[in-house]
């Protein structure tokens, strides 16, 4: 290097006040050029990325954008399919022979009164809901058209809607349709359904009938239920169908309809069937069946409504709005085909026999099929994986014979994770043990069950929580059935909501019978759950509803049981042939014992003459037993005839009706009973021995609550009217003696403070004499306290007093739930009476 360029360089450094090598700072000098090179290709590179991206970005969007256009296109297409198929539905109704006999497209400003009834409850009423149904304009509105039944959160506070059209609007058969559009949230369950007029024709739900045209969860707005609920035992039959989530019942109106005729219920959405069952029944537990198509042979109504929240569709989280969301209901309508039709499909109505195909137990005595799981599991013959919504993505593996259950949800509900088997008998008077081993992945608890499907699912071998670990270990269970035999029992081992997710392992399932001895049910016959001792006395029941009377074949053309309106009585044509030959219906081996009894009837002759009325001839008799009763009737169909009679252990257990007088009879409520001073006391036999009045202004309906109460009078009062008489609960046909004393008790709950009055009195319906035995008005009142219905507790009244009147073989007890006090009481409000008592006390 010459010394001119050194020189140069060292005026350049000195002017840095750097003083360096010139090797060292070429150097440095390659390497600043090097590292500009590399900073320079990594920004390039990021740029390529960021293009990348970009390119990535807008290639995503325009797929994006072309889904949504290919989603709308294809929601177009759908909405005019559905269009058409809707249209297309309604020309199929009028070719099937339907004419529309009622419809409610909600035209105006406000609902209807004259049509719909608004119902209010308070929270927890039925299903452990949340909300309150309340009458506010909030809740429930008319708008450009359309009914909106719309639920309100304040605070703590939900309120939503419900209207039904009971008492304005009841039908029986047709087909019923809804036009609607559904909430979508959890805990959301808009509904469209119809319960009886009367409820108390086959008693409490669920033996008076449910049908439930549409059911729709908030939080799966694509799948619809379509149910009946009957029994009891309760049972149910249900459908589902799932639509396109993209014209989901949450954001497209869509048409909700079921046919339903005497031996067919079937559920339509769209015009499209996608449900249909002829299998149903109503029976007391206990008792027999009532004659097919009961309970769906009677006038029911329609309701419409919003739950939010309830034990089966669960309950509102973070999610779910409550803003402007509501259930949208743009018409209702009801078709029917002519009356003449529909008596004649009533009448031929049979129930459909099923195949009874009971499982044998292999040879080594166990009735479980497959419980060495070498086989896949095959829901028709041996075991079926029951999974809910909210746990449908837990999957299973069978390997080593044994069966590993691979949860991945927790689950709300036991049976959220299910491995069942069904179509187990158990036969009653045995003892049966259920062997299985098992083990888990991690620590944990399954519970274990046997239980009866068709039989309200009651527990054979009760829900029994089992603490699993690592080690395989075997589990003995052991139950004896003393129900009524079940051919369709399940074998059931339940995974869901017990905190963990641990995989489960099971083999070596057995049931074995190790101990019992069978119970012949054929040969037992026992008293009826309300308390009488002769089987369908209301001929409700069996073949041409004479199940349990034996008649002699040579008659059978002379009786028969009228069926008018749900209005049924033993109807006997009797000729003079029969003077000599009496028709006799008999019924055998009632389960009476030694003691005291009371029998009742109802009973009438047609067209009965002044020639009849001078005749001092019995027109029928009664014969039970020993004791023969003869009666002369008039034409009063609601003449109610009882006698007292003692039974001894010796007679023959036989009750027969002998008719051998020429005339038309008619016979009904045929009842043996224990006898008491107050008949029924307990209403385990329904409303039988009571009548109600409601006069006036006043406002009430009554059931017999078996649900939430042991079988109470359960009444629900609007308005009380303004005297205390109009509302009463009334028993005729008391024998007070004259100088006896008596006790009078009796239980009550009312959901608000507030009066009632208990009286013995004398019968003033043809004297006009009212005179109460028991005493003043004092003795008379029972206060009723909120404080105490809240903690579901019954206030006890009690009376004591001495019969200072002459005998009376007619007096009346009136409960009186009017205006008690000079109090009218228009707050809905309900009140609840069991367990009347009456009996003779000693000083």
């Amino acid at each position: 290097m010459n010394k001119f360029g050194v020189i140069v360089l060292s005026t350049v450094l000195a002017t840095s006040n750097v003083i360096m090598p010139v090797s060292t700072f070429a150097a440095s000098s390659k390497e600043n050029t090097h590292e500009a090179r590399q900073l320079e290709k990594q920004k390039k590179q990021e740029e390529k990325v960021q293009r990348q991206i970009k390119e990535q970005q807008a290639k995503q969007k325009k797929q994006e954008e072309k889904v949504q256009r290919q989603q709308k296109e294809q929601k177009a297409k759908l909405e005019k399919q559905l269009e058409k198929q809707q249209k297309l539905s309604e020309k199929m109704l009028k070719q099937q022979g339907y004419k529309e006999v009622w419809r409610d497209e909600f035209n105006g400003n406000k609902l209807n009164l004259s049509d719909w009834n608004i119902e209010t409850h308070e929270p927890g009423w039925v299903n452990e809901e949340l909300q309150s149904y309340v009458t506010s304009e909030e809740n429930i509105y008319v708008k450009d058209g359309k009914l909106y039944l719309n639920p309100v959160k304040k605070g703590n506070s939900i309120t939503s809607g419900r209207v039904n059209t009971q008492g304005k609007h009841d039908f029986k058969y047709g087909y019923f349709e809804v036009t609607a559009k559904v909430p979508k949230g959890k805990g959301y369950l808009p509904a469209f359904w119809m319960m009886p007029t009367n409820e108390n024709l086959y008693g409490q739900w669920p033996k008076c009938g449910e049908i439930d045209i549409m059911e729709v969860m908030g939080h799966n707005p694509s799948k619809l239920y379509g149910t009946i609920h009957y029994g009891a035992p309760h049972a149910q039959q249900q459908g589902t169908f799932l639509t396109n989530p993209l014209i989901d019942f949450s954001n497209s109106f869509h048409k909700f309809g079921v046919e339903w005729e005497a031996d067919h219920i079937s559920w339509y959405v769209d015009g499209v069937k996608y449900y249909e069952t002829r299998n149903w029944f109503s029976a007391v537990e206990g008792g027999g069946e009532v004659t097919y198509p009961a309970p769906f042979d009677q006038k029911f109504y329609m309701i419409l409504n919003l739950a939010v929240g309830g034990s089966w569709v669960g309950y509102p989280d973070e999610s779910t709005s409550f803003d402007n969301n509501p259930f949208v209901i743009d018409s209702v309508k009801v078709y029917q085909k002519d009356k003449k039709y529909y008596d004649e499909v009533e009448k031929n109505a049979t129930k459909p026999e099923k195949e009874i195909k009971i499982k044998e137990a292999d040879n080594t005595g166990n009735y479980i099929t497959n419980g060495n799981f070498k086989n896949a599991l095959d829901p028709k013959e041996d075991w079926e994986m029951h999974l809910e919504d909210d746990a449908n993505n837990t999957t299973y593996e069978i390997k080593d014979e044994a069966i590993k259950i691979l949860q991945k949800n927790i689950g709300n509900q036991n049976h959220s994770v299910q491995l069942k088997q069904q179509n187990i008998p158990l036969y009653r008077g045995l003892e049966y043990t259920l062997t299985f081993d098992a083990k888990a992945d991690d620590s944990r608890s399954i519970i274990v069950d046997v239980e009866g499907p068709e039989k309200n699912w009651t527990r054979y071998l009760q829900d029994t929580k089992l603490e699993l670990s690592k080690d395989m270990k075997t589990y003995s269970l052991t139950f004896k059935m003393d129900r009524s035999s079940d051919l369709n029992s399940s074998v059931e081992f339940n995974l869901g909501n017990q905190g963990s997710t641990s995989p489960v392992t099971i083999k070596n399932v057995s049931l074995k019978v190790t101990g019992g001895q069978k119970v012949d049910e054929s040969a037992i016959k026992e008293v009826r759950p309300d308390g009488n001792y002769v089987y369908n006395g209301s001929f409700q029941e069996g073949k041409n509803r004479l199940g349990y009377w034996t008649i002699d074949p040579k008659d059978a053309q002379q009786i028969s049981v009228t069926n008018s309106e749900n209005d049924r009585r033993l109807k006997v044509v009797v000729g003079k042939e029969n003077i000599s030959n009496p028709i006799i219906i008999k019924q055998t081996n009632l389960p009476l014992t030694k003691g005291d009894y009371y029998i009742s009837y109802k009973a009438y002759k047609e067209n009965v003459g002044s020639q009849d009325v001078q005749k001092n001839e019995a027109d029928f008799t009664v014969k039970l037993g020993n004791t023969t009763f003869a009666e002369k009737l008039d034409s009063n169909a609601e003449a109610k005839y009882s006698h007292d009679f003692k039974f001894e252990a010796d007679q023959n257990n036989e009750i027969e009706l002998i008719f051998d007088h020429p005339g038309v009879y008619y016979v009904d409520d045929i009842m043996v009973a224990e006898n008491s001073k107050i008949k029924n006391g307990s209403f385990n036999a329904g409303k039988s021995g009571f009548t109600e009045g409601f006069y006036s202004s006043a406002e009430a309906a009554s059931v017999i609550d078996s649900q939430k109460e042991d079988n109470a009078y359960d009444l629900t009062i609007k308005n009380t009217g303004d005297a205390d008489w109009n509302i009463q609960l009334m028993q005729d046909g008391i024998k007070l003696e004259k100088g006896k004393k008596y006790r009078l008790k009796l239980k009550a709950k009312a959901s608000i403070d507030r009066d009632i009055l208990v009286t013995l009195q004398h019968n003033g319906s043809s004297d006009n004499d009212w005179t109460p035995y028991s005493g003043g008005d004092e003795a008379r009142l029972m206060k009723l306290y909120k404080a105490k219905y809240d903690q579901n507790e019954y206030q006890e009244y009690e009376c004591v007093f001495t019969m200072n009147s002459e005998t009376d073989n007619n007096a009346r007890l009136s409960v009186t739930l009017g205006a008690v006090s000079n109090r009218q009481i228009t707050q809905q409000h309900r009140i609840c009476i069991d367990d009347i008592v009456l009996e003779e006390i000693q000083d």
